[in-house]
């Protein structure tokens, strides 16, 4: 009721006075801030075809179709408020997110480089020249970049869980660990961070804490699938099959149409030779995934354990035209076809 009577006070407020500019911003503030996105960019829309210069409709409205996806019109909108405003860091850094978003490389770091020209203390913008760098592998380049958003600005925990991102690609696992560590201090239920730890100590085979902290990551959401699915892997590399396949079979009672856990969790049961259930779990992931070769192939294999050579032959041609030009699913199948005949030639199948 008191959501309906500011829209409605506000409405007869630019019906009384349609030219009374802060009555349609402060409306579509109010939308955004009901997430009514559809509703405020239809109030930006009116407002600019009575002030088609005003900068906060522009820059807001570009800000809806950005997030929206229609990069387009946000990139017009961006473009408009140059002529406004051309000095503006926030356009130009707003239009590198979007060149950004749709993978155009230079046109985005030439925006965000112009940001930084007229704002070279802003962390934001050389944290997202770090994911841009990042995003075409040029690792060095991005981590000098997040190393200049630490500097300045020490208490954002995004930015160390960036820079060990890339410490870990690199190779440097214990270097990664210390900016985890950091960015774990300045907020220890930031789940990101956590898991993180959790994945790093795993790495190191540090198994006692890399448990100690998904167990943590669980304590702050116990319904986080990639803690269970990451937890278990790392029971796998300790050789605690039992506890991995608990942790798996949680992971899938968290969200049952996730692919990653049925698929981990057949793994395991093949590598302790049970290939019937297995087989079960297989199956159930190709309900989910019917058009990928390799579970076709995952299956086929499994079979040939069971020496099922029919049924084997019946999911390596089903990966086969799945996956036409997989090379190597046809040389396993040639393999296992050439097994096949050797067997039959013996009479074991008879």
């Amino acid at each position: 009721m008191f959501r309906e009577n500011i829209v409605s006070e506000l409405k007869q407020k630019i019906s009384a006075n349609p030219n009374e500019i802060e009555n349609y911003i402060n409306l579509a503030n109010y939308y955004i801030g009901s997430d009514d996105l559809n509703n405020a960019a239809f109030l930006y829309k009116q407002l600019l075809e009575i002030q088609p210069n005003n900068f906060q409709a522009l820059i807001n409205l570009g800000s809806i179709y950005f997030y929206k996806k229609s990069y387009l019109d946000a990139i017009n909108c961006y473009k408009k408020s140059i002529n406004v405003e051309p000095n503006n860091y926030a356009i130009y850094f707003n239009l590198g997110n979007v060149y950004a978003e749709i993978e155009n490389f230079e046109l985005a770091l030439s925006n965000y480089q112009k940001a930084l020209e007229l704002n070279p203390t802003k962390p934001d913008i050389y944290a997202a020249l770090g994911y841009l760098f990042q995003d075409v592998d040029n690792l060095e380049e991005a981590k000098k970049y997040y190393q200049k958003a630490i500097e300045l600005d020490t208490k954002n925990g995004e930015n160390y869980i960036n820079i060990a991102n890339i410490e870990q690609k690199m190779g440097n696992t214990t270097e990664a660990l210390s900016y985890y560590e950091k960015a774990y201090e300045l907020n220890n239920k930031d789940i990101k961070a956590v898991i993180c730890l959790a994945n790093t100590f795993a790495t190191l085979k540090n198994f006692k804490s890399a448990q100690e902290y998904f167990q943590k990551t669980i304590d702050i959401d116990e319904n986080y699938y990639p803690a269970w699915v990451c937890r278990a892997i790392a029971y796998c590399d300790d050789n605690n099959y039992i506890e991995a396949i608990n942790s798996l079979k949680q992971a899938i009672e968290i969200d049952p149409n996730k692919p990653n856990a049925y698929i981990l969790l057949a793994n395991i049961l093949v590598d302790e030779k049970r290939y019937e259930e297995a087989l079960i779990i297989y199956k159930t992931v190709q309900k989910l995934m019917p058009d990928n070769p390799k579970i076709s192939a995952f299956i086929a294999n499994t079979y040939i354990m069971l020496d099922n050579y029919t049924q084997a032959i019946k999911y390596y041609k089903r990966a086969i035209k799945q996956a036409p030009k997989d090379n190597e699913i046809k040389l396993i199948y040639i393999e296992m076809a050439d097994q096949y005949i050797k067997n039959k030639m013996k009479g074991i199948y008879e």
